[in-house]
């Protein structure tokens, strides 16, 4: 099961050419019956041609029964 359990969008840029670029941000639960679950920050940016627009993982972490560990995300947020 995955839920959406937060979403926010910042405006970080300051350049004239980005200024009005949004990062949207979500926080994604999924949860693995008797195994644990994977909390999991995404991000994207919608409104540059030269990244993707799907969302990628920015931080990770997995719940399992002995703890939870991080684990490395795949790209960090852009900033100016």
């Amino acid at each position: 099961m995955k839920r959406v359990v937060a979403v926010w969008t910042e405006a970080p840029f300051t350049s004239y050419e980005r200024r009005s670029h949004r990062i949207e941000h979500r926080v994604l639960i999924e949860h693995y019956g008797g195994i644990g679950a994977d909390v999991r920050h995404e991000v994207r940016l919608m409104d540059d041609d030269s990244v993707p627009d799907e969302w990628v993982e920015c931080d990770v972490f997995e719940l399992r029964e002995h703890g939870i560990q991080a684990v490395a995300g795949r790209v960090e947020v852009p900033r100016e």
